[in-house]
Formats: structure tokens, sequence, C-alpha cells
């Protein structure tokens, strides 16, 4: 193997230029896969680092939440529960199942007199012990850290957050870190490489649950008390021999009279018979804990598994080139391959040389995509939503060395043992007397070389299909209707209760920020809201309306924010009948709502909206206190790409908000409001931390932002892809010419014209293009069907973009045969003929 190994590399080196292509192709094709493979082993496939994984299970519970719902991207209201409920299923006993639970929430940490902006986790007494973590220092939160609410004021540092805020300094236990405004003594330290049981919250601290109320800072919260409000993640551990199937029978048994005995008398209000058969019939069910939890995990995997798709093909392009290459180094050696017969070497012997030249070429083109796995993961963090930046680094560690090494020998060996095999075959056959000239031009190696070429055709006519999709699904997006005016818009959000603010301090800050904002030169008008617009922010409630009766299976649900002055007219959302809010609208006022056309039809107002009362929660007894007195013109709200949702608001001023975000309209450039905006707050409050300074413009590119990188990447591994179809289509006919030297000079020998030769190289051309680009269209349909739910009113089957691909790679592929096909026709039949 040593002298097979030495001799490979003098052979390889003695072509530069053939080995130069396969290995660049080779790493291209590795490196981009291995680019992708990286982000979903990081983001679907790594485990939890804890103890044991496979024993984490994730509890769920789907079914209707009469209540208030909270959820964030740890996952959706099917795994919500309440903290009375929470305290219940902890109670039960003979489950072989421990439990525990957590929330994440935004954190202001000061920390010497320096507030910044951060993230936190609340988490049960038997978090860090179910997931079985030990501390870097000091010690975790345990269960004596969670008995009496709002009574332990400690805190425990993620191993990030103590690296880079406090130097790593082991003297900061039992030093004071200022959470949320509330003073809070550090414990510990959680080990390294630790950062919570969620695939997006990254926190830097941790809180115990006994001090939500702290954490929230919202004074009308009672997440304690109210089985309605559903905002807990909980999740366990299985005793060691229990499967998840026998622990979700075990507790499903208790929980069934749970249900029926203490959580629908509590939860009754409102409930039809239909509603109260479905929430009776609720269940627990144990999913799969050993991978962060991640809401978008589904959506996730199908975007990564259609890149991955994607970056297949590109592999398998740049495989046909390598195979085509190794053929035709191959087929040049039956001479040698003939010789070594002759002194007594096996055929197997042969194949093992051949194919040890063909690893030689995987290694170097698995170490060259280790270098393109870089450069592409380093463009994807640079394209790639900031929540999901964070769950990735550059590092190449040994997960993604063995991918890279193992695919590139994989590859490698597949199609290079087709080569080694023929040349060994015709070196059988053929002996001494049959020049390598002749045999080269074999029917079989033929049919191969033909066959890449098709494959490539085939292969890169469905990229090019997809990315034509994204594009056109992509500027669909840039021209939809927001029903807003964003040109002119500045936003950013203040959170002052998260600095210890009470109502009435918080009050005056709103105000008084409002007023400094409309004193600013440039400035046309200033706005602010609960929920931030466009910004995958959604709020929701369920209302009672004046003359509306529900259907059994209605929802009575809709989109809620509360708003300043001024709002519609600021953000530019025309207004169809009625007022916007006032001064006037204020604590203790009549309640008033403004509602939106889809609103409207929701609840059947028609033109009866202006004057109908309506009420916050559903229920039969509820006393309607709210008037609407206005109507607008549906806008976008959480995402630009959903459709506009059933939507009030009220003014913030009738309650106490915990934060805001401010809107900021210029008569000209925004940049110098943008400015300002820290100076003027800096003023205000210097330790109050601004969130989210940018222009609307900028606000709307980022909720765009999955579109783009799904168009840029896909559209970036279809020009690579062409690019390397072209390169593998113009190797294919210029050897194919240099192969039929002999038989085109006897053509022109005996009369042929130029356009006569231009046309036997063409023909070869349109055979593999024809049936490339029908086998590239279904592909095409299959790939488009696997992403349609990414695509934005644009079908997976427009013929009109899987034909345009097809064109596209048929004007390539004939432009590639035209440097050959001039070749051929310029072939002088005598030099030809006395070569022979």
């Amino acid at each position: 193997m040593l002298q097979d190994l030495r001799y490979a590399v003098r052979s390889l080196l003695s072509r530069p230029l053939l080995t130069s292509v396969a290995v660049l192709s080779l790493a291209l094709g590795i490196g981009v896969n291995t680019a992708i493979f990286s982000v979903f082993d990081r983001m679907v496939l790594r485990r939890l680092p804890v103890p044991a994984p496979e024993q984490i299970v994730l509890v769920t519970s789907p079914g209707r939440r009469p209540g208030s719902n909270s959820t964030s991207s740890a996952g959706g209201s099917d795994a919500t529960f309440s903290y009375p409920l929470f305290q219940d299923l902890v109670q039960f006993r003979g489950t072989r199942l421990r439990l525990a639970a957590h929330r994440d929430f935004s954190a202001n940490l000061a920390y010497r007199g320096q507030t910044s902006e951060g993230q936190g986790a609340i988490v049960s007494g038997q978090y860090f012990p179910v997931l079985g973590v030990t501390p870097a220092l000091g010690r975790l939160l345990g269960p004596e850290d969670d008995r009496t609410p709002g009574g332990h004021p400690v805190v425990v540092l993620s191993y990030d957050y103590w690296n880079t805020r406090f130097g790593a300094d082991a003297s900061v236990l039992d030093d004071t870190l200022i959470v949320n405004g509330e003073p809070m003594t550090i414990v510990g330290v959680a080990p390294s490489g630790f950062t919570g049981n969620t695939l997006r919250d990254r926190p830097q601290v941790f809180v115990s649950l006994a001090m939500a109320a702290q954490a929230f800072r919202d004074p009308a919260w009672n997440g304690f008390t109210a089985r309605n409000n559903h905002w807990l993640y909980v999740f366990g551990r299985l005793e060691p021999g229990v499967t998840r199937d026998q622990a979700q029978g075990l507790i499903n048994v208790p929980f069934a009279a749970l249900i029926r005995d203490v959580e629908y008398p509590a939860l009754r209000s409102g409930m039809g018979d239909a509603d109260r058969r479905q929430f009776q019939q609720r269940q627990i069910f144990l999913q799969d804990g050993a991978r962060p939890r991640n809401s978008s995990r589904t959506q996730l995997q199908a975007i990564l598994l259609l890149m991955w798709g994607v970056t297949a093909f590109v592999l398998a392009i740049a495989c046909a080139n390598v195979a085509n290459l190794l053929l035709a180094r191959a087929t040049d050696r039956i001479t040698e391959m003939s010789v070594r017969l002759s002194l007594g070497a096996s055929t197997a012997r042969l194949i093992r040389l051949l194919l040890v030249e063909a690893s030689v070429l995987g290694v170097l083109g698995g170490a060259g995509a280790l270098a393109v796995a870089a450069i592409t993961l380093k463009g994807m963090l640079a394209i790639m939503p900031a929540e999901d930046t964070v769950t990735l680094s550059l590092g190449i560690d040994a997960t993604i060395l063995t991918f890279a090494l193992v695919l590139g020998l994989g590859t490698s060996v597949l199609f290079g043992l087709f080569p080694a095999i023929h040349s060994v075959r015709t070196a059988l056959i053929s002996g001494l007397q049959m020049s390598s000239g002749r045999t080269t031009g074999s029917r079989t190696a033929n049919r191969f070389r033909a066959s890449m070429a098709t494959a490539q055709i085939a292969l890169a006519t469905a990229l090019l299909a997809v990315a034509g999709l994204f594009v056109v699904s992509l500027v669909n997006i840039a021209r939809v209707e927001l029903g807003i005016e964003p040109q002119g818009l500045v936003t950013f959000g203040l959170s002052p209760y998260l600095n210890g603010y009470t109502p009435e301090r918080a009050r005056a800050l709103f105000e008084r920020v409002e007023s400094e904002l409309r004193a600013l030169p440039g400035v046309v008008s200033v706005t602010a809201s609960t929920v931030p617009v466009l910004a995958n922010s959604n709020w929701t409630n369920n209302v009672t309306v004046e003359g509306f009766q529900p259907g059994p299976e209605e929802r009575t649900n809709a989109s809620f924010a509360r708003t300043s002055t001024d709002y519609f007219r600021t953000l530019g959302i025309p207004l169809l009948t009625g007022r916007e809010f006032t001064a006037a609208d204020s604590e203790g006022s009549q309640q008033v709502a403004v509602v939106n056309e889809a609103f409207a039809r929701k609840f059947n107002l028609g033109s009866r909206a202006i004057g109908t009362r309506m009420a916050l929660g559903a229920g039969d007894n509820k006393a309607l206190d709210i008037e609407i007195v206005g109507l607008v013109r549906d806008a976008k709200y959480s995402e630009v790409r959903e459709t506009a949702p059933s939507q009030f608001v009220m003014p913030y001023r009738q309650a106490n908000a915990a934060g805001l975000s401010f809107y900021v309209r210029s008569r000209a450039d925004t940049r110098p409001i943008v400015g300002m905006i820290p100076t003027l707050v800096g003023r205000i409050d210097a330790n109050l931390p601004i969130a989210n300074l940018r222009t609307m413009d900028d606000q709307i590119w980022d909720n765009t932002t999955r579109d783009r990188v799904l168009t840029i990447l896909s559209s970036s591994f279809a020009v690579l892809a062409l690019v390397l179809a072209a390169i593998g289509i113009y190797a294919v006919l210029a050897y194919g010419v240099a192969q039929r030297l002999r038989e085109i000079g006897i053509r022109i020998a005996l009369g042929a014209r130029t356009m006569d030769i231009r046309r036997l190289v063409f023909s070869q051309v349109g055979r593999i293009s024809l049936v490339g680009g029908v086998i590239g269209g279904g592909l095409a349909l299959a790939l488009g069907r696997l992403g349609r739910s990414m695509l934005f009113e644009v079908q997976a089957y427009d013929f009109s973009i899987i034909g345009g691909a097809v064109l596209v790679i048929l004007a390539v592929v004939f432009a590639a045969g035209v440097v050959p096909a001039r070749r051929a026709s310029l072939v002088d039949p005598v030099t030809v003929l006395k070569a022979e």
C-alpha cells in the first residue's frame, strides 16, 4: 500500500492540470456539503451536553388552553403549562419521571454601575439536577432555591457570560448582580459548553422560578396563581430502564383525573359541550428531548434538508467531472496496465493501484473542502438571522473534519471504481497489440462519459430551476403590500420595568421620551406600541364582541397591541372611519379600541363597527366595557409573508405597559434621527438600554432574512453547479473530439464540409442536452415540492421557471461545445492520417 501510495503521488504530480481540476472540483463539491452539514449538525443533530441525554423528554399536552398563552422559540402553545398545573404534575407519584420547568426572559443586567441587555432563564429547583450538570464554579440552583416566591434572590452565570463580562474571575462569587432592577447574589457558574436546553435562547443568567415575578417586572402578572396563564415549558428525565411509552402511560392516569376534577372546573367558563369533550380528552405526550428545544425544528429541518439536497447535486456534478477525468487518465494508461499484467500483476492488484490514486485525490479534495466549508460558513453567517448565528461557530471540529474526509474518500473511490475496472478490463482484452489511442474510444467508455454529462445537465437544470423559484419568491415578497409606509420611519425599544421602574415612573418616562422625540428637528410624528411591528412578535387575546355568536369550532382570538396617540398616522395606515386615540384616552376613561378590516370581517361588524362594544376574554357573562371608536385598513403585523390578521389596538395609557417600541417619522433623511436617539435617551436615563434601534426599512429587511438566505444560497450553489457542469461538458466534448481525430480526418478527406463536422459535434451535444433537460425538469419538480412551504406566491411547478432553467442550461452547454466543434472542423486530415 505504501508503494502504491508513493506511485500514486508521483503519477498525479506528473499530470498537474488533471490533478488540480479534480481536486478543485472535489473541494468545491465536498466543501459546500460540509458547510451545510455543519449547520445541520449544530442546529438539528447535536445533543445536549448533559449526561445520558437520551433519557431527557419534553412534556407536551396538545389541546385547547383557555386563557392566555405565552410562547417563545422553545416551543408552541402545546408545550406550555400553567404554574399550578406544573406543581400538580410534580406531585404525581410512580410516574418514573423527574420533572423540571423553565422559561426565558429579557434581562437588563447591571454590574458595578454598567447596564447591558441580555437574556435570562427562569428555572425550577429541579432544572439543573434533572439535566445532571455540575458547576464550573460555586454551586447551581437547587430545590432549596425554589420554595418561597420572591424569597431567593440568587443567580447563576453562564460560563460564556462569566468569561466575557467578568474575565473568568473566581472572586465574583457572592458578589451582587442586578437583574431587571432586582439585586441578586451570584452563587455559581454553569459548566463550559452548557447554554440551557433550548436552541436559540442562550441565557447569560439563570434565576430561580421563585423569582419569576421579579424577573418579569410585571405588576399585573399572576403566573403563580392563575391556571389560565400558560407560560412554563416542562421537561423531565426518565429513570434508567424506563421507556417513553411506559412513562407516558403512567403519567396519564393521574393526569386524566386532574383534568377532570381540577383543571376543567377552573377553566370551564365559556366552554361549550364540544369544547368540554375536547378539553377533557387532553393527554400528556413525552417527546424526545435529547436535543435542544426548538419551536421551528420541523421548518428548520426542511430548509436544511433542501439545501443539503442542493449541495448533494453540486457534489454529484463535481464527482462526474472527476469520474470523466479518471476515465481519461486510466484509458491513457492501458499500455502500462497491459505490461503490468504481462509481468504477473493480478487484476485486483491493478484496480487497487488505481483506487489508491483516486483516494489520494479524495483526501486532497477533502482537505481543500475544509477551507471551502469555512469560507461558505462565513458567508452564511453574514446573511443568516442573528438568532440563528448564535448557535453556530466557525471552528472545524472533529465531527466536521471526519465528515469532509470520509465524504472525500467515499466519493473518489465510488466514482473512481468504474474507470479503474474499465482500464484493467480493456488491458486484459487488448494486451500489447492495441494502442491506447484506439481503446480509449471504446463504446463502454463513451457511454459512461455521455451518461456523466447527461447527469450533470440534469442536476444543473434542477438547481437552476429551484434557484429561479426562490428568486421569484423573493421578488414577490419585496413587492408585497405591507399596509404601512416604512420610508422615513425609525424604531427602537425601551423596557424601563427591567431596570426596576415602577408603573408610575415608567409612564412618566414614556411621556417624556415621546415629548422630546417630537421636539427633534425634522420629526413629523411620534408614536409607540407594546408590540413591535414586523418583528416576528405576536400577541393575541380572546375577545367577546357585541352581537357576534361564535360557532362550536370558531376561535374568538385576535392580534392585540396597546399603542400611543398618532399610531396609525405615524405608521401610514389609513383610517377608514371613526377616530384615532387622543390624550384623553387615559387611565380611568372609557376603554376604547380601534380595529382593522380583518377584525370587522371576522366578527361580522360590517358598517356598524363604530360604536360596537367588546370585552377582553371569551365567555357569556363578560361585561362589554370597551367601545370600538375607529376602523383602519389592514396592515402586516408580525411577518411580511403572512396575511394581515384580525387585529385590535387599545391605548397603552389605559393600562400599565412594561415596555414600548417607539416609532419616529422624519420628513427627510432618517440617519440624523438614528444618531440623536441614544443621546436623547441617555440624557433621560444613562443606564436604560436601547433595543433594536434601526430604520423601519432595516426592520423589514431583517423580517425577510430567511427568504434572502434561501435565495442567495440556492442561487450561489446553482451558479457553482452550472460552472462545474460547463467544465465537465467541455471536457467530455474536447476529449471526444481528441479520440475521434482519425474519423474526423477521414470524413474531411472524403469531402465533409466545416458545417458537417460541427454538426457532428453538436449532434452529440443535442442528444445529451435533450435527455438531461427532461430529467432535470423532473428533478426540479421534486425539489420544488420539497421547498414549496418556503415559497411565496409562486407555485413549485411553475413551468415557465423550469423551462427558463432548461433554456439557460442548453445555452451554456452549446456554448461549451463551440470550442471543441471549431477545433474539430479545423483538423488537417493529412496530419492526422500521417500520425496514424
